[in-house]
């Protein structure tokens, strides 16, 4: 299991992530420190994650060359 601390800062960050993710094998997620989950590959779930402090995109392959520019 892969976790990255990720920063998403405009609607065009969050939109060009789920594009990258959407394409991507197995199962993505954004998790935050106090254990909020959501699905990385979603719009809407990506979204509700702009309110969140911490941000962590975790992903059981290593993803890290494809969301490389918003690793925090």
């Amino acid at each position: 299991m892969q976790k990255y601390k990720i920063e998403l800062i405009t609607n065009s960050d969050i939109n060009d992530f789920v594009k990258i993710t959407s394409h991507l094998d197995g199962e993505i997620k954004l998790i935050d420190d106090t254990g909020l989950c959501v699905n990385a590959k979603s719009l809407l779930g990506v979204l509700y994650t702009i309110e969140w402090d911490n941000l962590y995109c975790v992903s059981e392959y290593d993803i890290y060359s494809k969301i490389q520019k918003y690793i925090k």
